[in-house]
């Protein structure tokens, strides 16, 4: 990510093995990298653009059809869970008010 700089720069101090630029200097060096990445196609557009080359759309969209199936069925999985919990949420509440004490001798 890195590009070599350039030796033309004035205002470079060097501590040790590390050179130091002026703030204008890093602030235009940090510009630049910032507009190259910006420039540059993000990582879904660049799958977006192999899977593009290697499968026809109609895959695509059964890819997406399979997800949204299997989201559905998580959905269904935690509805039925809820609805366990709320059953036994009533039945401890109405049991509590039928419980009978039994003494063992």
């Amino acid at each position: 990510m890195t590009e070599p700089r350039g030796t033309s720069r004035a205002r470079r101090t060097t501590v040790g093995s590390v050179t130091e630029l002026s703030k204008d200097e890093r602030l235009a060096e940090l510009e630049a990298r910032l507009a190259r990445l910006e420039g540059t196609p993000g990582l879904r557009e660049r799958g977006r653009g192999l899977m593009s080359k290697v499968m026809p759309p109609e895959a695509g969209e059964h890819f997406r059809n399979a997800g949204r199936e299997q989201l559905l069925g998580v959905r269904s999985i935690v509805d039925h869970w809820i609805a366990r919990l709320d059953e036994a949420d009533t039945r401890a509440a109405r049991g509590s008010r039928e419980r009978q004490t039994i003494e063992i001798e």
